[in-house]
């Protein structure tokens, strides 16, 4: 099935505009030429908010998923991820032996061919020529290289972009393609994925990507450019899909008003101007840029890479709260939005800190407090993972009773999964589909809910024998009683210097 992406991107209006916003020098402003001139940037805040960032951020792979990178564009080009060794290429249609991605390479080309329906797949993502440029235009907005004296700048100065093509161009997009992107980005470590474009009813393999990556934010939008509307009656996709890694933005004016894209307390979480900015484009150049709600999923989305840069260990569902919670309330979005306001990127820097534990930066400092074990100051580096055990004590259609164990203070995460059958493709067991009905059958596992928690360290940290009693409801991200079927909870533990332990999977009674 096609995904309707937004197809009128308004590029005529002025980088001059009003002001909104605290104003005044900032330790974080970027330099480049044209970046006093975004208000976007303003409105939001973000230099204050990398001001207050209480560690320095690390860099975090994220996926734009369009119509291809201008990758040689000077303010993409020092932004690409770099594959560190040869693995398999994605693989959109099931056919298989498509060769490796080499070493190096930022990422694929999933379909190749520029006629719309037909995969040719190959190793260059660029976007290409004759084409609108969609993907290098919204991708800029999201993560344009800081300070290179170059045009402007994103909102995440500490993107790292995942190249692949997934769109044609116009409204050519297919869900499968767009699965089997997501599924090799996340491999890679992509915690956040930008949509610009809207999909109508899910296809099961496009909503299971989306669950099977539960520590992947999934930025997208409820409608196009055709002006304010209630999108409430419409159930817009995936921003009525039922899972807490979804974030669902619209346009705002630069008065915070309404603007092109559409509203509903259902459908859209936050707003995000803009108007007043400008972006990269394929020819290698830069443009200003008008209201869009292809802008809007790449604005939103910078704002999730900041917070996942100052700690990579949170949840997809950590960083969209605290985006929608630390809202600025406008009378326009009163009632018209989950969150009732517009991104504020300092506060939502400082609400996702407080609930983190990371006390705020000094605004002077752009490495005001290293973040444990990065191997900064005369403390050595901490590269030992936590051990964690996990002991089902009864479980039953409503929720299941644990016991967590970790060897030091860390952040666990455990997620409901279900079993599912699939078709085995390119050495991966994938959704089925028309394109590999044919394939061998396996087992796979698709997320249904992520529950997070904290165990604090004690003097000497948290003894093996002292447990603690969890509960976890057998529902999903909206608190709906699971489906029959089998399932089981898979968890891992995060120290505070970032280390991962092993995973830990106790099986569930099938209901």
């Amino acid at each position: 099935m096609s995904i309707r992406r937004t197809t009128s991107v308004t590029l005529a209006t002025a980088l001059a505009g009003l002001a909104i916003g605290a104003s005044g020098a900032h330790a974080a402003a970027p330099t480049d030429p044209q970046a006093a001139g975004q208000q976007p940037l303003t409105i939001m805040k973000v230099p204050q908010a990398l001001d207050l960032a209480g560690r320095p951020l690390q860099d975090v792979p994220v996926l734009v998923a369009d119509t291809g990178l201008n990758l040689a564009h000077p303010d993409i080009a020092p932004r690409l991820y770099a594959l560190p060794a040869a693995v398999p290429a994605p693989d959109a249609d099931g056919a298989g032996n498509l060769g490796n991605v080499a070493a190096g390479a930022p990422g694929w080309d999933l379909i190749g061919s520029n006629v719309p329906g037909t995969i040719t797949p190959d190793a260059d993502p660029t976007d290409p020529a004759g084409g609108s440029g969609h993907g290098t235009l919204v991708a800029g907005l999201l993560g344009a290289a800081w300070n290179n004296g170059q045009g402007g700048a994103g909102v995440a100065p500490n993107a790292r972009f995942i190249a692949l093509r997934t769109c044609w161009d116009g409204d050519q997009c297919y869900q499968y393609v767009q699965a089997a992107a997501i599924d090799w980005a996340a491999d890679r470590g992509a915690r956040v994925a930008s949509f610009s474009w809207l999909s109508g009813p899910l296809e099961d393999g496009l909503r299971d990507a989306i669950r099977t990556h539960p520590n992947t934010l999934f930025v997208t939008i409820p409608s196009g450019n055709g002006g304010a509307y209630d999108a409430d009656g419409e159930d817009p996709q995936p921003c009525g899909l039922d899972a807490p890694n979804v974030l669902c933005v619209s346009t705002s004016a630069p008065d915070d008003g309404l603007d092109c894209g559409a509203y509903g307390p259902r459908s859209v979480d936050v707003a995000v101007p803009t108007q007043n900015s400008v972006t990269t484009t394929k020819d290698g150049g830069y443009a200003p840029t008008g209201c869009a709600t292809s802008f809007a999923a790449p604005t939103a989305a910078g704002v999730a890479t900041i917070l996942f840069g100052i700690d990579p260990t949170a949840s997809a569902a950590d960083v969209r709260s605290a985006i929608i919670d630390s809202a600025r309330k406008v009378p326009a979005w009163d009632g018209k939005s989950t969150s009732g306001g517009v991104v504020d990127a300092a506060a939502a820097v400082t609400l996702f800190q407080q609930r983190r534990g990371i006390p705020a930066g000094t605004g002077t400092n752009p490495d005001p407090v290293p973040a444990p074990g990065t191997g900064t100051g005369t403390s050595p580096k901490d590269t030992k993972k936590p051990a964690l055990a996990i002991k089902r004590v009864r479980s039953s259609r409503a929720a299941a009773k644990l016991t967590v164990r970790t060897s030091e203070a860390a952040t666990v995460r455990l997620t409901i999964e279900r079993r599912l059958i699939g078709r085995k493709s390119s050495g991966k067991c994938r959704p089925r589909t028309k394109a590999n009905r044919t394939k061998k059958s396996c087992v796979r596992w698709t997320a249904q809910r992520t529950q997070t928690l904290k165990l604090a360290a004690g003097t000497k940290g948290v003894a093996p024998s002292a447990a603690r009693a969890v509960t976890v409801k057998m529902t999903d991200g909206r608190g709906k009683r699971l489906k029959s079927g089998t399932y089981r909870i898979v968890g891992r533990a995060t120290d505070l210097a970032g280390n991962v332990s092993a995973s830990h999977t106790v099986a569930l009674k099938a209901f």
